[in-house]
């Protein structure tokens, strides 16, 4: 009678200890998804170690593309069966300046939702045009009005005297580096941290520094030798909507490459005087889907849209909730966890 009872009230925790794994697994896999933030491209809207919630039905709940998967294990997965995509409808709508969450684009050989989850700041919507001129953002001809968090290298000249700890904890300077024994720093900052350092008499100097035009092209998107682009002047450059038709030769073909061959899938050729798409000469192509153009808090330390292009909708996980938790693993002990942090909402 005991080993009896004793078995019942096993049955009963596994069946309980079951449906709280189906339960969360449910929740992982429609509603939420969370994420360790790993590099400092979004601070100081996001620093390493957060660890954010995404809401994956924000702007509608994709439906997942890699069946086999191991769960709450997105890296183990057996891609035997992967369905088209497919995406719930939703009223919301990624707004300019949303942050979103979305696999990384510029990778080909894994499905789409096995790449890598990043986090960034939407700042153009389909059939924008987005430029910029020694960091000034032009949006559809506007000059953009840049969040508060957005950071910059400047070259700060001090006194002679070199920074101590006490200076950057002060101004919450995490990152930056001294360029020469003299007292010269290039550190990251927010405009208004430029304005309170020219206020502290160890500060002689701040000065926002630009790339000069043509400067470091050939890691900017396109990367094409008819696009003399870099991270501070780019552009003009319309991002690409479902619908459009878009002009094709050897100049525009640097920007709808990838677009044309691998995310909506067209067997692409270029030969020495035309270009072939399915085998067959064209002069135009009909955008197929809607794309997105993205760019880090952290200007001049980012992996942004300016690097690799666009977003593809199909990309897109969801919007970005709060922070549930925060380590700092360069600090010690009890200082590690930014209690601060906790459950703060990301905007």
């Amino acid at each position: 009678m005991v080993k009896k009872k004793y078995v019942n009230s096993l049955l009963d925790w596994i069946k309980a200890i079951l449906i709280a794994f189906i339960l969360l697994l449910i929740i992982r896999i429609i509603f939420i998804q969370s994420y360790t933030v790993e590099s400092s491209s979004m601070e100081k809207t996001l620093l390493p170690g957060d660890n954010v919630v995404i809401n994956k039905t924000k702007y509608g709940y994709r439906f997942p593309i890699t069946l086999l998967t191991m769960p709450f294990n997105n890296d183990k997965y057996i891609d035997w069966i992967e369905l088209p995509y497919l995406r719930f409808p939703s009223s919301n709508k990624i707004k300019r300046n949303d942050l979103i969450a979305f696999n990384y684009p510029n990778i080909s050989d894994i499905p789409i939702d096995k790449k890598d989850i990043y986090i960034k700041r939407c700042i153009a919507l389909p059939n924008d045009t987005i430029e910029c001129y020694g960091k000034k953002i032009m949006l559809n001809n506007k000059l953009i009005i840049e969040n508060e968090n957005v950071q910059n290298n400047y070259r700060v000249t001090t006194n002679g005297s070199k920074l101590k700890e006490e200076f950057f904890n002060k101004y919450d300077i995490t990152e930056g580096h001294l360029v020469a024994d003299i007292g010269v720093y290039d550190l990251p900052l927010t405009k208004e941290q430029s304005m309170l350092l020219l206020n502290d008499p160890k500060i002689r100097y701040v000065r926002l520094l630009k790339q000069l035009k043509g400067e470091n092209s050939y890691i900017i998107f396109p990367h094409s030798r008819y696009y003399n682009w870099n991270s501070d002047n780019f552009g003009p450059i319309i991002v690409p909507k479902k619908g459009t038709v878009i002009e094709i030769n050897f100049k525009t073909i640097p920007l709808y490459k990838r677009i044309i061959e691998t995310y909506e899938g067209n067997d692409l050729k270029i030969e020495k005087y035309r270009i072939l798409i399915n085998n067959k000469e064209q002069k135009t192509y009909t955008i197929k889907k809607n794309y997105f153009y993205v760019i880090d808090d952290n200007r001049d330390k980012a992996k942004d849209s300016r690097h690799w292009g666009f977003v593809p909708e199909d990309h897109i996980i969801g919007k970005p909730s709060f922070i549930w938790l925060s380590i700092d693993k360069n600090s010690k002990w009890y200082k590690k966890i930014r209690w601060s942090r906790f459950f703060k909402s990301i905007k």
